[in-house]
């Protein structure tokens, strides 16, 4: 059995999203594209963008709520 902290569960999302951003620029930079599918890939990134904040404030919260358990002990 596995056991991930929550850091390793963002890490996993935010490079999950990276994946999802530069698979939406490829399509937003791809001639040809269709209005609809631009103006999706577009949204999605601004999507993505705002996940991978969060992700990064779970990992920030986990970092100072370790600190703090150290802080207790020591």
């Amino acid at each position: 059995m596995q056991v991930n902290n929550f850091a390793n569960i963002a890490y996993n999302g935010i490079q999950k999203n990276f994946e999802r951003l530069n698979e939406n620029t490829q399509t937003i930079v791809t001639p040809q594209q269709s209005f609809d599918n631009t103006a999706n890939a577009l949204i999605d990134n601004r999507m993505a963008q705002k996940d991978i904040e969060a992700l990064v404030k779970v990992i920030k919260t986990e970092d100072g709520l370790i600190g703090q358990l150290f802080d207790t002990w020591v």
